[in-house]
């Protein structure tokens, strides 16, 4: 003798629940949102640069500057892109992490944190580039608004 209990929708359910569980569309969202941010942490800025005030006013920098003129390693003026220059902007990447509940954006050139680090430079500074710490100032509500949205339009459509 058996006995057997059948529950009605318990597929539809447990389906529900697994898709709930992966979030595959938030996790899509979070991708976006850093490339989105390294698109924007790419952008060179608008102004021009200043003369630096040590040339003229401390002579060991002074001597350096002429040196490395003369060897070509920089050149007057500042040729943004060319020479040695590692592309600063070309090094900013997003890749999200194994769960994907995470978009690391990085930048993994020599002086990154000289330009748009923690370490920046006053000449940076006034070029205009922006901080990552001011880049999330000036985004990270964007961006987890855009994350809060996924998340409750994935709850919702589940429902």
């Amino acid at each position: 003798m058996s006995i057997t209990i059948r529950v009605e929708g318990a597929e539809e359910l447990i389906r529900k629940l697994t898709t709930l569980e992966q979030m595959n569309r938030v996790k899509s969202v979070i991708a976006q949102e850093g490339r989105w941010l390294a698109a924007k942490m790419r952008e060179y800025p608008n102004k021009a640069s200043m003369p630096n005030p040590l040339i003229s006013s401390n002579e060991r920098v002074r001597r350096g500057f002429f040196y490395h003129l003369k060897r070509g390693d920089i050149t007057v003026p500042y040729n943004r892109g060319g020479g040695k220059s590692e592309r600063l902007g070309e090094k900013w990447t997003s890749k999200a992490s194994r769960q994907g509940w995470a978009a690391i954006v990085e930048n993994n050139a020599s002086y990154a944190q000289l330009v748009q680090g923690s370490r920046q430079t006053l000449q940076h500074k006034a070029s205009g580039w922006v901080t990552a710490d001011k880049a999330k100032t000036l985004y990270g509500d964007e961006i987890v608004g855009s994350i809060r949205a996924a998340l409750e339009r994935e709850v919702k459509n589940v429902g």
